[in-house]
């Protein structure tokens, strides 16, 4: 599989959330094998010269340059190029995605993109094929020698990337109608953006007011195909990002509710008991005593 070039300097979230392979051409094929055993990470193989294939879940596709392939983060597959192959794979953890997208105006739209696979040659990627290029060479170079700011910097080009992904993708979405929809896909919509924005304490009337709909018609549907409102859609989602955080991390509670959008630790503390019925505190101490008890997991083994 891919491996994370440069390590340090780099905080190690970013630099493990985010591998950058460039390949050119040499005496024999190059082959990868995209496995996401419980990650999730979105791939992108950027083709310069030559040809290739790619094939995941029975679909088997020819690449031939220039091309952009992009696979989300539930497909498993298998990638092959030419020995006089030039270009660019990256791996990208779906959390790092997300924050990187989520403070564009457009994230919705890019989340959208994001979430299916694409292909994009031929004429239709000639004309950018350069500035995909630079962007991919910049995420490579930043990971192999990171200078100051370097997660900002890896996350700015992967924005870049996305908004060529989602202009060059165009064709492929429903006009905006229909893709902002009713039912299912406005609230799929509406879940996806919770996903983009559950730190940022939004207001429901805010995503109402992006997903181009009443805040009453939003809690309609929500209760229809969820059966809770949108304000309770939100909480479930910090409460669950909560949990991992407060069993995965150790950081204080405090610094857990302040990267949750919380800036008063005492209403991080009401706001988890009433969802929980336990302190955030009291929380993870019991996870851990329960760790404790059940003995090591050979499923941690590395």
């Amino acid at each position: 599989m891919l491996t994370s070039a440069g390590l340090n300097g780099l905080p190690v979230g970013v630099a493990l959330a985010v591998r950058a392979e460039p390949f050119s051409a040499a005496l024999a094929k190059r082959s990868w094998v995209v496995r996401q055993k419980g990650e999730k990470r979105a791939h992108l193989l950027l083709l310069q010269s030559d040809r290739g294939t790619a094939s995941w879940q029975g679909t088997s596709v020819a690449l031939g340059a220039p091309a952009l392939l992009w696979l989300p983060n539930n497909l498993d597959a298998s990638l092959d190029v030419g020995a006089g192959a030039d270009g660019f794979l990256l791996s990208i953890d779906d959390d790092f995605l997300i924050k990187s997208i989520a403070a564009c105006p457009e994230a919705l739209h890019l989340r959208r993109a994001t979430d299916r696979a694409t292909l994009i040659d031929g004429e239709a990627l000639a004309a950018h094929v350069h500035d995909i290029a630079q962007s991919c060479r910049a995420i490579a170079k930043e990971l192999r020698t990171p200078g100051f700011g370097g997660g900002a910097v890896i996350a700015s080009h992967l924005l870049l990337l996305c908004l060529h992904l989602s202009r060059l993708g165009a064709a492929h979405d429903a006009p905006d109608e229909s893709a902002r929809g009713g039912g299912k896909a406005l609230v799929g919509n509406f879940l996806q953006m919770i996903e983009l924005h559950y730190r940022d304490g939004w207001p429901v009337a805010r995503y109402a007011k992006i997903l181009g709909v009443t805040s009453d018609k939003l809690h309609a549907h929500c209760r229809r195909e969820k059966g809770a409102s949108p304000r309770a859609l939100i909480h479930d989602r910090l409460v669950r990002e909560a949990c991992v955080r407060l069993q995965q991390l150790d950081l204080p509670v405090e610094q857990i509710g302040y990267g949750l959008g919380f800036r008063d630790p005492a209403y991080f503390n009401r706001f988890f008991r009433k969802y929980r019925g336990a302190s955030p505190g009291s929380y993870r101490r019991q996870i851990r005593l329960e760790h404790a008890r059940s003995g090591p997991s050979y499923a941690a083994w590395p």
